[in-house]
């Protein structure tokens, strides 16, 4: 046996001996000195697993898709089976197969499935109990369950038709009179109890795991009751005060534990299982914790989940604060009331709460993400709150951009700091800031700390959740991202459109807003450094550089989306945005060369015939200099829809109506009457008629007069999906398949030729031949008898979009048709190459536009928000270019650039030979695994059991 050094020996003796005494000097209560021990609490909510939820129809009476308790997660799928979850795992353990009948609701409670199935248009659902563990069959009843009742618009019953509770499976019954509510054993499916409620009140329900709770208002008196779903016998009844009539702001939500949030006369309230009173909802946001107290903290599963909640006005109403904040699972102290609202790393769009265990949550959020959260305790950190930093630590949001900072803009900027409550408690700096400009020519700009975390980790991860979910539903600015910052362009909001930047540095997510995006550019990254020398001083930040000339490319910020083509033309790039103004940028630099207000949202245009510019609005036509914007005349055209230029006229529609304008000065040449509603005006090449396409036909008009020539009238039945025209016939597609030939002179019939689906995609007239395509079909007919010539079958239901037709050099380009670009030999129909557009996991569009071609390349634009480059002749990709957003312009391919538009507000130049604008290629910096909740970069789904 090896001997051992004396040293060495007494230390293996004594090792344990000493870890022993630090042990129980770590488990022990220190007993000298005064310090305080912290009470024990909820202290963050962490991430257990995510996967999706494979979206489907809603199912009726607003039953749930998926049921959580103790034991298991049911989920219903689109295919009509139930797959049953391990709730602390996700991974699937067995699944209730589907039934001849669609699945119409699931719900776990006590060991228990339960699966409502109804049939297409049918009154009655059947309800089926199965065995959590294994799935075996415990019972059957068909039930029929009361449909929403509306009088004067009004819902009389708000809440779950059926409600299913450890006690019992409680639905509301359908007979004539009293509102009916039936208990069914959870077990046995057999009927325990049955009661009635006065239908002339306003009644609300809401189910815990045990309980049911019904609220209801008799002429503005108001009464809470819980009630054992077993017996349906009232535990105990609260009248609440009253609001004197019918309270249309009267809500129940129900936590999984039995705690009660209600609003009613005004007042929300909180209750216990027991029916105490615990807190109003002023007083839970107000009421700070015990600092003298040394007992562990009760609080209640969470009951709801989105921002911060803060109240409304002088109300006494809690309301979701910042929506791009982040979010927050919120419970109950159950002994007095207080709110503790813990961060989660899921972005703020809108998620749903879909069930409680012990120690879990369970959320799903609006594209069918499950995302299973497990809650960890310690010390409450109080001042601090919850799940936060202290607030002391908080930093002040107007030191963080400055007078330098905003001196970027112009100058003449004031501060107007705001402190915020956060969790009873103030922010000792204010952590809100409005930047407010000199003039109302300049646009506010705020910064708000949404939130500083307990570490940087957790801020990390909160940005990233945000970042994935902008750049998965979003409209985002690629051209200024970096590891700490992201900017997005917000929904339209009643001012307008609205900016914003996400920021992180350190434990601070900090949020950046303003009308003009220009600002959000220019002030993104000195936000970014300010925040960055505070928390992390070695880190550096790119400058602001994309709003400067690059010679590979460039991007500009409108202030609205671009939903119209851009035209090219004179070194210029016009370009017409939802801001309401008209764009002149300079086509190689992408400066501003001038711009218009047109007073409105620009709906259609720009459109340049010679050394002029024309948009218009919902109201107006403007013709505009295109060197120097000066305005050369304006029209007032009330609920104008579009406009089109052919030679010296502008021919515009509104409802039933052509008005043919001089393009040189507005006046007014005649004015010609269609026979329903305009959607588009399409002037022939001769210049001698005018065609007005509507829903249910064709009228042409004499370009001269605006008198109608003759008139086509499609099936009554069906739409006119396109038209077409060729030195002397009209091709009109029909909804319904069909495709007619027309004399262009007097509108005769020449051939009608039945394609079979719905066009969706043409008439494309080109090379004696006409294409059409629907239903997943392209079909090529003689331009002159109609006789088809080939068929191309891309899949029967697969989807064609209007205009994604292009034919060149003798190839048809068809896109779109499952995310994928198609080259076809337009003399046989057969397949040169396929392309795949992608698509993934981005934000969906109704993209793509019809392909370019120039030169040997080809442009389009996929419904991603990305712009591919493809070689023209084997449709290998050679770049692509992710935009941010829709793509609602054709591509331009000029002087080696290719420009387009996106509904982000951003005008591109992208340089043609390698996809790149600015100095270097387009980098993805927090990329989105297809396989993974795009919350959680790299978080992969649970495998299979």
């Amino acid at each position: 046996m090896r001997a051992v050094p004396e040293d060495q020996e007494m230390l293996s003796v004594r090792g344990p001996r000493i870890l022993a005494i630090l042990l129980a000097l770590a488990v022990c209560p220190v007993v000298a000195g005064d310090a305080p021990r912290l009470p024990w609490a909820p202290a963050a909510w962490r991430t257990a697993w995510s996967m999706p939820d494979q979206k489907g129809d809603p199912f009726p009476l607003g039953n749930p898709r998926l049921g959580v308790a103790e034991g298991g997660l049911a989920v219903a799928t689109p295919q009509g089976a139930v797959a049953v979850h391990d709730p602390r795992t996700g991974r699937r353990r067995y699944a209730i197969p589907a039934d001849a009948v669609p699945t119409a609701g699931v719900w776990v409670a006590a060991g228990t499935v339960v699966v409502a199935r109804q049939a297409p248009g049918a009154a009655d659902q059947r309800l089926t109990g199965y065995e959590l563990t294994d799935g075996a069959l415990l019972w059957r009843r068909t039930v029929t369950v009361e449909p929403v009742e509306l009088v004067e618009g009004v819902p009389r019953y708000i809440g779950p038709r059926i409600m299913v509770t450890e006690r019992g499976v409680t639905f509301l019954d359908r007979p004539v009179g009293p509102y009916t509510f039936t208990s069914l054993d959870l077990r046995t499916g057999g009927i325990t109890a049955r009661t009635v409620r006065p239908r002339d009140c306003l009644l609300h329900s809401a189910a815990s795991a045990r309980s049911v709770a019904l609220v209801s208002d008799c002429a503005g008196r108001i009464e809470l009751a819980s009630v054992d779903p077993h017996t349906l016998r009232p535990d105990w009844t609260r009248s609440l005060p009253p609001s004197g009539q019918a309270d249309a702001s009267l809500s129940l939500r129900a936590g999984a534990d039995g705690y009660l949030d209600i609003v009613g006369g005004g007042v929300e309230s909180f209750f216990a299982p027991d029916g105490r009173l615990l807190s109003t909802a002023r007083e839970a946001l107000a009421r700070p914790a015990d600092a003298g107290s040394s007992e562990p903290e009760r609080w209640s599963r969470p009951f709801r989940v989105g921002p911060y909640p803060e109240l409304r006005g002088e109300e006494g109403l809690l309301i979701d604060g910042r929506r791009s904040a982040p979010t927050f699972l919120t419970s109950l102290d159950t002994v007095t009331g207080r709110i503790r609202a813990l961060p989660i790393a899921l972005p703020p769009t809108w998620p749903n709460l879909v069930g409680t265990t012990g120690d879990m949550a369970f959320v799903r959020d609006e594209d069918g993400w499950i995302v299973a959260y497990t809650l960890v305790h310690g010390p409450s950190g109080d001042p601090a709150p919850p799940g936060g930093a202290p607030l002391s630590d908080w930093p002040d949001a107007c030191a963080l951009l400055g007078d330098r900072a905003l001196g970027a803009l112009g100058g003449g900027y004031r501060p107007g700091p705001a402190r915020r409550t956060v969790a009873g408690v103030p922010t000792p700096k204010p952590a809100d800031c409005d930047w407010i400009p000199a003039t109302d020519e300049e646009a506010v700009v705020s910064v708000s700390v949404a939130w500083v975390f307990a570490t940087a980790a957790a801020a990390r991860e909160a940005f990233a959740a945000m970042v994935g979910r902008v750049k998965q539903t979003g409209r985002y600015d690629p051209t200024t991202e970096t590891p700490y910052a992201l900017s997005q362009t917000l929904p339209r909001l009643p001012s307008g459109m609205l900016s914003e930047s996400i920021v992180t540095a350190g434990p601070a997510l900090v949020h950046l807003r303003s009308s003009s995006r220009r600002a959000i550019r220019l002030l993104t990254p000195r936000l970014q450094r300010n925040l960055l020398a505070r928390y992390e001083p070695g880190a550096v930040v790119p400058d602001d550089g994309p709003l400067a000339a690059r010679p590979a490319g460039w991007s500009f910020p409108a202030d609205a989306s671009i939903g119209d083509d851009l035209v090219v033309a004179g070194g210029l790039v016009h370009a017409g945005s939802g801001d309401g103004k008209v764009y002149a940028l300079d086509a190689v630099s992408g400066a501003l060369r001038w711009s218009h207000q047109t007073g409105g949202l620009v709906t259609s245009g720009p459109i340049r015939a010679g050394g002029t510019v024309y948009a218009s609005t919902f109201s107006r036509i403007v013709a505009l200099d295109a060197v120097s914007g000066r305005t050369r005349w304006s029209r007032r055209t009330p609920e104008a829809s579009g406009f089109v230029i052919d030679g010296r006229t502008v021919y515009a529609w509104t409802g039933a109506q052509v008005i043919a304008l001089d393009a040189a000065s507005g006046r007014t040449r005649w004015r010609g009457r269609a026979s329903g509603s305009i959607r588009r005006v399409t002037p022939h090449a001769a210049g001698d008629l005018v065609y007005a396409i509507g829903p249910g036909g064709v009228v042409a008009l004499d370009a001269g007069s605006g008198e109608r020539r003759w008139r086509f009238r499609a099936d009554g039945r069906t739409d006119v999906a396109g038209v077409a025209t060729t030195a002397d016939i009209v091709y009109v597609a029909a909804g319904d398949g069909r495709l007619h030939a027309l004399d262009r002179i007097t509108g005769r019939p020449r051939w009608r030729s039945q394609v079979g689906a719905p066009i969706f995609t043409g008439p494309l007239a080109t090379g004696g031949a006409v294409y059409v395509g629907g239903g997943g079909a392209l079909h090529k007919l003689d331009a002159a008898t109609g006789a088809r010539l080939w068929t191309f079958e891309a899949g029967r239901g697969a989807h064609t979009t209007t205009n994604a037709l292009m034919v060149a050099r003798g190839v048809a380009y068809l896109a779109r048709v499952g995310d994928r670009l198609h080259a076809l030999d337009a003399a046989t129909g057969k397949t040169r190459w396929i392309s795949s557009l992608g698509g993934g996991t981005g934000f969906r569009a109704p993209g793509p536009f019809t392909p370019v071609l120039a030169g040997d390349a080809l442009y389009v634009a996929a419904g991603d928000g990305e712009l591919h480059a493809l070689d023209a002749a084997t449709g290998t990709r050679r770049w692509g270019f992710q935009t941010g957003g829709d793509i609602r312009t054709a591509p331009v391919v000029e002087g080696g650039r290719v420009y387009v538009g996106s509904v982000n507000g951003n005008v591109y130049a992208i340089r043609a030979s390698d996809g790149r604008v600015g100095d270097h290629a387009q980098k993805h910096v927090t990329p989105i695994c297809p396989t993974c909740h795009p919350a959680f970069p790299g978080h992969a789904r649970p495998g299979p059991a």
